[in-house]
């Protein structure tokens, strides 16, 4: 069904399908990227209004604080206060006196609902403001009434009492108040002091959105409700307030601010957000819906998904039409094609219409027929540096020491009654390797040519033991590589011979080969004495010279017999992969010398060579070009 496709068509489908792909994939990223910087503006815009509620409601308890000071800081109202039994004897004008000094105290404005200075042993309650229930409270006596129970189990400071009714008043109306006792600096006791506030002033610290289903909790510092106050608000019970702090309770006693999601008593999510007061440690939460408060995510979602469809459907059109206008000089050039015969190596092209693409292809395929000489030329030059390349490979043949010192070890392996099994392998591997050096193929297989160097390093191992060692690691990609035969067998052997001349064992030698990006390299590192820059230089010189025209004699291109094996390599790579070839060679950064060489993958569309049987290498291109 494909194959019958148009191009056109194809173009378009596989356009649309990545950058459909692209539009879903920016979509959904923008989409959670959306929808995490909604939920945590909600989350921060709770987080600074609960921090404005808790100064608000630190505020207040600073201000009861101030006011209870004061009543023990005030001079006159102080002497009273510090002789309690003198108080009920007190006549109307003095009683009134001390009333107004503490109205005073507590402002004009009246920021305290009541404020009262009371000692049960003395019976005797001060306030400016309605008592007219002390009677009864000095009747049941100080352990008779529960909400005061912390105020006289305490050590004299502050103590902020839960929401309760007033109990100094027949209307009983809740309030919370901040108490404590009034002691001397000896530690003895003449009363307490406690000034309320309404427990109205709790409900009015949080205005909740009325499009949010939410609530509002306050927790003291042991973990129970301060607000809403199931024994004071009834409310608290019949919305499910109090349900509904009983499950929140785990979070806030966890720390002293952060968020949580949590499912309310009715099974609702609810984003949780908590803070501590610094001051009396008491928790302020808010509790919202979920649902409710990332309302905006999804319409914002669906206002990305939106745009997101219309730019896909706009992206689709202008694609549709530019891929009919880029075909269109293919439909045009596929006719001219056809007229095209070996001796009208031109295309008739139709430039009426100005069509820079059909223009540009008749000045590539002009270019195309005169490059057609040039690469004869080219193959004719390549041919005299294959014939140059395989006088100097007749050079890289195996040393002729090696193979005596090899015989040798193994005389001796043999003459010491060694394991059979030693000798026999040593003679399997130069047996393999004498075999491999003389085989006709000039190209090999990456694969064949590490098992060649492999056998040659096992038969140095053999002698040396002890003092050398070495390391191949070869990604798998490369076993198929062609190279040509004998190519890292010679850096070996320059290793052994001139590296390490100077350098005590023990000795050590990596090959390690890669493929990165669509090139392969191969290379032999020693920690030897490494080269000098000079030495460097020179046969880097030497290898741009074997390809260069400057009409250097073979002699003096051969100066320098210890690079040889360098210079052959890199030759015999020009004949195989052209001007992909590299070869780079440098010291290593700590000790040692490192040659690398690699040229570019061919895929099977590229042009390129095969080895024959024969050996000898057919190539459909070749280019001169190198580097070092």
């Amino acid at each position: 069904m494909l194959k019958n496709w148009s191009l056109q068509t194809k173009i378009f489908i596989t356009y649309s399908i990545l950058i459909l792909l692209i539009i879903a994939g920016f979509v959904a990223a923008l989409a959670v990227y959306a929808s995490k910087m909604v939920q945590k503006e909600v989350y921060t815009g709770t987080e600074r209004l609960l921090q404005k509620i808790t100064e608000q409601f630190d505020g207040r308890v600073k201000d009861m604080e101030r006011i209870n000071v004061s009543l023990l800081l005030d001079e006159n109202l102080a002497k009273h206060l510090y002789n309690p039994a003198g108080i009920p004897d007190l006549g109307v004008q003095e009683t009134r006196k001390l009333a107004n000094t503490i109205f005073s105290i507590n402002g004009p404005f009246s920021s305290a609902y009541k404020i009262v200075a009371f000692n049960f042993e003395h019976e005797y309650a001060l306030s400016p403001q309605s008592v007219d229930n002390a009677e009864a409270l000095f009747q049941a006596g100080l352990e008779g009434i529960p909400i005061f129970a912390p105020l006289a189990d305490g050590d004299g400071g502050f103590t902020l009492l839960p929401p309760h009714l007033d109990n100094w008043s027949q209307l009983q109306v809740p309030v919370f108040s901040l108490s404590r006792k009034i002691k001397d600096t000896a530690g003895k006791e003449y009363g307490y002091i406690e000034v309320q506030q309404r427990y109205s002033d709790l409900a009015r610290l949080y205005e909740p959105d009325p499009a949010i289903d939410s609530g509002f909790y306050i927790f003291d510092a042991a973990g129970e409700l301060f607000y809403p106050r199931p024994s004071v608000d009834v409310s608290a019970t019949a919305s499910g307030s109090a349900e509904d702090a009983a499950l929140y309770k785990p979070y806030v006693a966890a720390g002293s601010s952060g968020s949580a999601s949590v499912r309310n008593s009715a099974g609702e999510s609810m984003l949780l957000v908590y803070r501590q007061s610094p001051l009396t440690g008491h928790v302020l939460a808010i509790a919202q819906s979920r649902e409710q408060a990332l309302a905006s995510v999804g319409r914002l979602n669906a206002l990305i998904v939106g745009a997101g469809l219309l730019f896909l459907l706009a992206t689709l059109l202008v694609l549709h039409r530019s891929s009919k206008r880029l075909t269109l000089p293919l439909r045009t050039l596929g006719s001219s094609l056809k007229q095209v015969t070996l001796s009208n190596l031109a295309l008739n092209l139709d430039h009426s219409d100005k069509n820079n693409e059909l223009q540009q292809l008749d000045r590539l395929f002009r270019r195309m027929f005169s490059r057609l000489q040039l690469s004869i030329e080219q193959l004719t030059e390549a041919g005299e540096r294959e014939a140059k390349a395989q006088l100097l490979a007749l050079q890289s043949q195996i040393n002729p020491h090696f193979i005596h010192n090899t015989l040798a070890t193994i005389g001796a392996a043999a003459k010491h009654g060694e394991q059979p099994e030693k000798v026999a392998e040593m003679c399997r591997q130069l047996s393999s390797l004498l075999r491999y050096t003389t085989s006709s193929s000039d190209f090999v297989r990456v694969e064949d040519e590490i098992e060649y160097t492999r056998n040659y390093l096992n038969l140095l191992k053999y002698r040396y033991e002890e003092h050398f060692e070495f390391e191949i690691d070869i990604d798998s990609e490369l076993k198929d590589i062609e190279l040509p035969r004998i190519t890292i067998q010679p850096f070996v052997e320059n290793a052994m011979k001139h590296a390490f001349a100077s350098v005590p064992p023990p000795w050590h030698i990596r090959i390690e080969g890669r493929v990165d990006g669509g090139r392969w390299e191969i290379s032999v590192l020693d920690d030897g004495a490494g080269a000098d820059e000079a030495a460097l230089e020179s046969l880097k010189a030497r290898i741009e010279a074997l390809f260069s025209r400057s009409g250097r004699s073979e002699d003096e291109l051969r100066t320098g017999p210890d690079s040889l094996g360098i210079v052959n390599t890199y030759a015999r790579l020009m004949l195989l992969h052209g001007e992909s070839a590299t070869m780079r060679i440098e010291n290593a950064p700590e000790r040692g010398f490192k040659i690398s060489f690699g040229g570019k993958i061919k895929t099977g569309t590229e042009g390129g060579g095969y080895v024959q049987g024969d050996g000898s290498r057919r190539r459909t291109a070749f280019d001169s070009g190198h580097s070092v």
